[in-house]
């Protein structure tokens, strides 16, 4: 007769359906991680759908393709001949490579998928690095979320600026581990708990970022500023606490950031012309033709850019004045040269929004803390610490089936947004996207198609923002009177350009003495110019659609 009840046995069978997880705890995400995990998938496809604009990428790309070609870059430009005899150092042909290159694999999509990748990668850098210094997940939401809004007139160019705004980001991401002085880090309020050294990551890791950087874009200098404001804001802080000039000097990590500092200005000169990209970098925009362009006007109160700097500093002075941390020298330093150097140029607004958004997360996520904190919780200046734990799991608690469902809703996550993104393509369809769903609304798609089918011989005039798509797209030995790279213009050319495109007085006469009989027009961006070539009885359209206009000379009697 058996002893064993019925209830035994569904008790024994149900423990023996019970799943044991073979994962350790560090794959068991948290709700918190699963939405942060969802911002960045978010991030990434925005990324993958931005259009690629009708810019200086086109230039870039086919600079690249030239030296692929011929072996080396070529003296002078070889698609603007009135600029023969210009010189310049080129201060992005290693981006020019990779960005030919890519493209020579699989065309503008190629493209569009290396830009996304580099900024999703950068937007992860920069997540990473207030995550270590909050240890917060909120605050990596709200940091990369500030860095977009703020910069949000420059984060969808395509163009070199792509690769610097990475190489800023890592930076940044090392910097911040050789920091221990600026009370960032949970538990760490003063000098004595602060390491005795950079670690040799950094040591190694700068000096090569810096050779790479200088070869990418000429974007290192603001990289050599961040490097600067740290050590000069280290004198500053040992300077102010001690009163002694002699302190100063002793201080190891005045030494240590000034070394590293050097370090970074000697690795930019492993580059083809040495010192010069240093000083051509630096001269560059004192080029007068530059002031003429948008991206390098001066700020105004009443410009976007302007408006975007207004907020952020109602936003600083908001939050120092309610925030019970100290401002660092170094913050303040960072704060007080990348405000002046975006005076100048708004194009200087998208490395103004790492440096504030860096330099205010400490104090944002104090505040965090004190809002959201219960009667309950640690003192204020323990929030962070508090914080850290909260992101950890308890090694106490045991695992179940249960805890590593946000990891799977993760997967999936990652996964769809791989999937609705266009660099999945070459895995899961052979359908690739359409040229006109790649690039920007505003590239002049039939206006190539036109030149293809009939070639000019002679110089042609048109919108300089087009003049790199033209030339590339166009028929093969295409000439255009201006494009993007008007620094290498000669200043005379320049203010011929500018006195035809904007149909000022002289315009035909202009067009006349450079022998010019196609013009190209831009009907959204020049209607002055578009009004007075229609009316005139020297052109006749001979293309038109809804954004662009052809006309060429008649006849000469």
């Amino acid at each position: 007769m058996s002893t064993t009840t019925e209830r035994q046995v569904v008790e024994e069978s149900r423990g023996a359906m019970e799943l044991s997880p073979v994962l350790s705890a560090r794959f068991a995400l948290s709700w918190k991680q699963l939405l942060v995990c969802a911002w960045f998938a978010a991030f990434f496809m925005y990324f993958n759908y931005i259009p690629i604009f009708h810019s200086d990428i086109w230039g870039h790309i086919h600079y690249g393709k030239f030296a692929l070609e011929h072996g080396h870059f070529p003296a002078h430009d070889p698609f603007m001949p009135l600029a023969a005899g210009m010189t310049a150092v080129n201060t992005a042909w290693l981006s020019q490579i990779v960005f030919a290159q890519v493209e020579s694999w699989g065309g503008p999509q190629f493209v569009s998928n290396l830009f996304a990748i580099a900024g999703l990668a950068t937007y992860v850098i920069y997540g990473r690095v207030f995550f270590v210094l909050t240890r917060r997940l909120s605050m990596v939401v709200l940091g990369t979320g500030l860095i977009l809004l703020v910069g949000w007139s420059r984060h969808a160019i395509v163009r070199p600026e792509t690769f610097g705004a990475l190489c800023f980001a890592v930076l940044i991401w090392m910097v911040i581990q050789g920091e221990p002085w600026r009370s960032r880090r949970p538990g760490r309020r003063s000098d004595s708990a602060a390491p005795a050294r950079l670690p040799w990551a950094v040591w190694i890791g700068v000096p090569v970022l810096f050779a790479l950087w200088a070869n990418l874009h000429g974007s290192f200098l603001v990289g050599l500023a961040v490097l600067g404001c740290h050590a000069l804001g280290r004198v500053i802080e040992v300077g102010w606490r001690s009163r002694r000039f002699s302190a100063v000097l002793a201080d190891g990590w005045v030494r240590r950031w000034a070394v590293l500092t050097e370090l970074a200005v000697l690795a930019t000169l492993l580059n083809p012309v040495g010192v010069d990209l240093l000083i051509e970098s630096i001269r560059f925009g004192q080029n007068p033709n530059l002031r003429d362009v948008l991206e390098w006007f001066p700020l105004k109160a009443d410009s976007f850019e302007g408006i975007q700097f207004g907020v952020t500093m109602i936003i600083m002075l908001f939050v120092l004045r309610l925030s019970r941390r100290r401002l660092a020298p170094v913050d303040a330093l960072l704060l007080l040269v990348f405000g002046l150097a975006l005076c100048p140029t708004i194009r200087m607004i998208g490395w103004w929004a790492p440096v504030f958004t860096l330099t205010m997360m400490p104090h944002l996520s104090h505040l965090w803390s004190r809002v959201w904190r219960s009667k309950e919780t640690a003192p204020a200046d323990q929030g962070a610490a508090a914080g850290e734990q909260e992101e950890e799991p308890d090694p106490e608690k045991p695992l179940t089936p249960a805890h590593f469902l946000p990891s799977l809703i993760a997967l999936l996550v990652v996964w769809t947004a791989f999937a609705l993104s266009p660099v999945s393509q070459p895995l899961l369809s052979n359908k690739p996207r359409e040229l006109e769903q790649i690039v920007h609304r505003g590239t002049p798609l039939g206006v190539t198609a036109w030149l293809r089918e009939n070639p000019p011989e002679k110089l042609v005039f048109g919108p300089q923002w087009w003049g790199d798509w033209l030339c590339w797209d166009g028929p093969p030995g295409l000439q255009v009177f201006m494009t993007t790279h008007i620094h290498l213009a000669p200043r005379q050319v320049w203010r011929d350009y500018l006195r035809i495109a904007r149909a000022d007085a002289g315009w035909e006469q202009a067009l006349q003495r450079y022998d010019i009989d196609l013009v190209i027009v831009d009907k959204e961006l020049q209607k002055g110019f578009t009004s007075r070539v229609r009316r005139s009885p020297q052109w006749r359209t001979v293309f038109e659609d809804e954004r662009s206009m052809i006309l060429t000379r008649r006849e000469r009697r």
